[in-house]
């Protein structure tokens, strides 16, 4: 995937909002701090559009991200929607989506995927409540 300077950065910055929702914890925060200092006006100028898309091809996720970006022309804020849709073999029509879970106390923002039946429901990390599925 050859990208232009250009899309490269406009991809960076348009990625940052979701890169914790992409990542687990360690490597999100690794990149977001990553990205901000490639990002500056002084990095710019001297031309870390190399690094940056390096850093953002280097993971799986934030790849299918940048691709369906730039390629596909997707917007920022659908992304995560159609990287979370499984699609069957050919011949089956329907997609299917992989059930969310969520805390069930209010304004809590830990959610999960479940994307194996087999897989049990983990608890909440911060209020140590079972997550329930999201309607």
């Amino acid at each position: 995937m050859k990208y232009s300077p250009d899309e490269i950065c406009r991809a960076a910055k348009a990625i940052q909002p979701y890169i914790v929702e992409l990542l687990d914890a360690p490597n999100a925060q690794r990149l977001e701090r990553q990205l901000e200092g490639l990002l500056s006006e002084s990095s710019l100028k001297q031309g870390s559009h190399t690094e940056l898309s390096s850093l953002l091809l280097e993971h799986e996720a934030t790849r299918d991200w940048i691709r369906l970006y730039l390629e596909e022309q997707y917007p920022a804020e659908d992304i995560l929607k159609a990287l979370r849709i499984y699609y069957p073999l050919p011949g089956l029509m329907n997609p299917v989506e992989s059930p969310r879970y969520v805390c069930p106390v209010e304004k809590c923002h830990q959610d999960w995927y479940r994307h194996k039946r087999e897989e049990a429901i983990p608890m909440c990390p911060i209020h140590d409540l079972q997550l329930v599925i999201d309607s």
